[in-house]
């Protein structure tokens, strides 16, 4: 039987105690979570996670290289001390640490460069779903476009866009 007053069978008059789920359980409850809600249809966030991801990576090895090249200069090798004999294991340790850092600087680039389009058109799909928070891309976009420049600014714009975006929509 339908009630003229509006309400549901349960008598709360039709709201609920939770926006996304009658029962409750919060928005990962209702969409599973990992799942992105409503529409959200992008997959730029992941070049954006990539900035923060890069900076670790790329810090990691850079410690490694300084600590190999700080024994090579302390053993005397990379200057060519006339007691030391340059053995061909530290050739290409050295070779293999200079393709390390040649690839560590064109994957970098890519990433800085890419950086800036997936922050914006990123946001500009999150901006479509209508959630909790509005994200403006040209904002980001201008932002990112900076930090190609001001290396820093990428990384912590990264990072705060990746949070502000999970809180919004919980993912990523």
């Amino acid at each position: 039987m339908v009630s003229d007053r509006g309400d549901d069978a349960d008598g709360s008059g039709g709201r609920r105690s939770d926006p996304v789920t009658p029962g409750g359980g919060g928005p990962d409850h209702a969409r599973g979570i990992g799942e992105q809600p409503d529409g959200v249809d992008s997959e730029w966030w992941y070049w954006v996670a990539a900035v923060p991801a890069y900076w670790v990576v790329g810090s990691a090895v850079g410690v490694a290289f300084a600590a190999v090249v700080g024994v090579l200069l302390v053993t005397g090798v990379v200057a060519g001390g006339p007691a030391v004999r340059v053995s061909a294991g530290f050739g290409v340790v050295s070779l293999a640490l200079i393709v390390v850092a040649v690839l560590l600087a064109l994957v970098g680039m890519i990433v800085s460069l890419v950086f800036p389009v997936a922050v914006f058109r990123d946001a500009e799909a999150v901006a479509a779903v209508r959630g909790d928070w509005q994200p403006d891309p040209a904002s980001y976009g201008l932002v990112g476009l900076v930090g190609v420049v001001v290396q820093p600014l990428q990384v912590a714009l990264a990072v705060y866009y990746l949070y502000k975006r999970h809180e919004s929509i919980g993912r990523p």
